[in-house]
């Protein structure tokens, strides 16, 4: 621990050193530049003169007496100046300090996918975001790798992590509080977790880069990918239908027509792949054109919706983010289990469109 901590301390010192001018850097490059003239430069010449020559000449001797008689002057000049420089980085890095220890990031971690505990993410966000971690972890294993069981317990501690984030939040200045999402759960899950989180403010998103095998945070370019929408004129006075999403993979037909007997809706995204959503910016614009499809469906008269969506986690947390729970339908999200007789057995109902809690919903055969 103390060599991490003294690695983060020399990290931190040589990025102050040669990335940012301030004045401490100034006044200390300063002196020491002096010292080292004065003690080494000069010395160092007149050495390489009298080796050269054999003896110095006139003119550089009285110039080295003259020196001489000012070098202690020179000498407490550049003492002052490094002193002041080191007397406003230790101002500078204790200010620093004590605004870090005011900052507290929240970092929710979701489990469930993959019975593994290695590189948490409050690991990851340490060495990359100001001031203390505070781990809220939602663990939603059963132990059975990529399974999922028992969702009734799901939703409960979901709606825990909910309180726990809450709870954080009200023990500081919401200023220095920054709320940090990433994880590996089911569709359902991730959607529900970001409905309840709607109203947390900015989030910063990671998701699992399963080619580095490492958490890696959202950011980028958008790359100006959109939805293409298909099946709008089918739903004229239908109560309920189905939105087929495809954001990563394609929504098969077959699959669909195990579980539903609803029209459906389909969105589906240019040059779909599973490492496209490295960029904030396109999930957000994405959601909305997510959404907008949403509001037309409600003027339209649906009532609720039946939304399959096959996308990577932080994408299906964004669009949780973004529904809209007081003015849009009713939702119901869909578990997907290939192989099976009925390929989305579950569902979880959004606590949206006045429903005050989430609920699972079971589905029978369409057979």
């Amino acid at each position: 621990m103390l060599k991490r901590h003294f690695d983060k301390f020399l990290t931190k010192l040589i990025d102050w050193w040669f990335r940012v001018k301030t004045i401490e850097r100034f006044l200390i490059g300063t002196g020491v530049s002096l010292l080292i003239a004065i003690f080494g430069g000069f010395p160092l010449i007149l050495e390489l003169l009298r080796f050269a020559l054999g003896t110095l000449p006139e003119g550089v001797a009285r110039l080295k007496s003259a020196l001489e008689t000012i070098d202690i002057l020179i000498f407490g000049v550049a003492a002052i100046l490094v002193i002041s420089g080191l007397a406003f980085a230790t101002a500078r890095f204790v200010g620093e300090a004590r605004a870090q220890s005011k900052l507290r990031n929240i970092v929710i971690e979701a489990r469930g996918l993959r019975d593994d505990d290695g590189n948490p993410l409050a690991d990851k966000v340490a060495k990359n975001q100001k001031g203390t971690v505070v781990p809220v972890l939602l663990d939603l294993r059963n132990r059975l790798d990529g399974q999922v069981i028992a969702p009734e317990r799901a939703l409960q501690e979901i709606t825990s992590m909910h309180r726990s984030v809450l709870q954080n939040k009200k023990d500081g200045d919401r200023a220095n509080l920054r709320t940090i999402y990433g994880g590996l759960t089911s569709v359902p899950y991730t959607f529900l977790t970001g409905v309840l989180l709607d109203d947390e403010g900015s989030i910063i998103t990671y998701d699992w880069d399963r080619a580095q095998e490492a958490w890696r945070k959202i950011e980028g370019p958008d790359d100006g990918a959109q939805f293409h929408v298909d099946g709008l004129e089918a739903i004229e006075g239908a109560p309920e239908v189905v939105l087929a999403t495809a954001f990563s993979y394609p929504i098969q037909d077959d699959d669909l027509a195990t579980t539903f007997n609803f029209p459906r809706i389909r969105l589906t995204l240019d040059d779909m792949s599973s490492d496209g959503h490295w960029s904030q910016q396109k999930q957000n614009r994405l959601a909305q054109e997510f959404l907008e499809v949403v509001k037309h469906l409600a003027g339209k008269g649906v009532k609720r919706l039946h939304l399959v969506l096959a996308a990577p986690n932080s994408v299906v947390f964004t669009f949780g983010r973004r529904y809209d729970k007081r003015n849009l339908p009713e939702i119901v999200v869909y578990q997907y289990e290939r192989g099976e007789p009925v390929s989305y057995p579950w569902g979880v109902s959004m606590p949206v469109a006045g429903r005050d809690e989430a609920k699972v919903v079971y589905v029978r055969s369409n057979g």
